[in-house]
């Protein structure tokens, strides 16, 4: 075996181990000490982050990705391009995306035209996505601020992109099967958006704050429905967000010790 080959074989069997590594299903929690195996797990998340970088997407290629999504996206869900509220939701993203760490992305949000379902969520590239019921779930502008920033965060910290990055790391490592490999890791790895989840609350709360809303009035949200839910550790292991009573608990700390509000 000459060099090129063993550097290239080495290189795979780390990609590997962290692409099957990223898929063992632990909980998650948003201050984990160090003694804990929720540590280990944010080490875990970290290292699996580097290794999908080593397959960068520039925020033009992200743009085209997140379009292509969304027009699948589009066919999926009854989008109201006539929402009466429209203008009311295009302030408040544009109110918050003044704040965000990244420059460029066109942030865009939709009206999913669904009033039975309380749900919200994002996408690579910046298109956001709230169902009608959600909207109509907040009781302020501040709690609804919240919610988008909250989607837009996970934009703005590459949540999205790299579970794009995912699937590349997949195909390079399995060829043919990278497609099916890279679902199933997706599918796998869905404890890990239990940090990603924590990682959103927090920047999402710091870019509300920054955007002049009352950061408090979103743990309303948070409060709510954590009447409407049973803890269940064997549930805990592989939901994709975390309850909302540890939700709740993790901001308030957030907010009181770093935010200080």
């Amino acid at each position: 075996m000459n060099a090129q080959n063993y550097e290239q074989n080495m290189k795979k069997l780390f990609f590997g181990a962290i692409f099957i590594f990223g898929s063992a299903n632990l909980m998650a929690q948003c201050n984990p000490d160090a003694q804990s195996i929720d540590s280990w797990y944010n080490w875990a998340k970290s290292w699996q982050n580097s290794a999908v970088d080593y397959f960068p997407i520039s925020i033009g290629d992200e743009i085209i990705i997140g379009d292509s999504i969304h027009a699948q996206m589009s066919s999926e869900y009854v989008l109201d391009k006539k929402y009466a509220k429209q203008d009311y939701l295009d302030k408040i993203v544009k109110r918050l995306i003044a704040n965000t760490k990244r420059k460029g992305i066109p942030y865009k949000i939709h009206v999913i035209d669904d009033s039975k379902t309380l749900n919200a969520f994002s996408i690579a590239g910046g298109h956001l996505y709230v169902t009608k019921k959600m909207v109509d779930y907040t009781t302020t502008e501040d709690e609804l601020a919240f919610i988008i920033g909250h989607e837009i965060a996970h934009v703005d910290n590459r949540h999205g992109v790299r579970k794009v990055q995912q699937s590349m790391v997949g195909q390079s490592l399995f060829g043919e099967y990278g497609t099916l490999a890279a679902n199933v890791s997706l599918l796998l790895t869905q404890p890990f958006g239990q940090i990603d989840e924590y990682e959103s609350d927090r920047e999402g709360a710091a870019l509300v704050n920054k955007s002049g809303y009352d950061v408090r009035k979103g743990l309303r949200f948070f409060k709510t429905m954590s009447s409407q839910e049973n803890y269940s550790t064997i549930e805990k292991m592989i939901r994709t967000h975390p309850y909302s009573a540890e939700r709740y608990t993790c901001l308030e700390d957030f907010i009181t010790n770093t935010l200080h509000k």
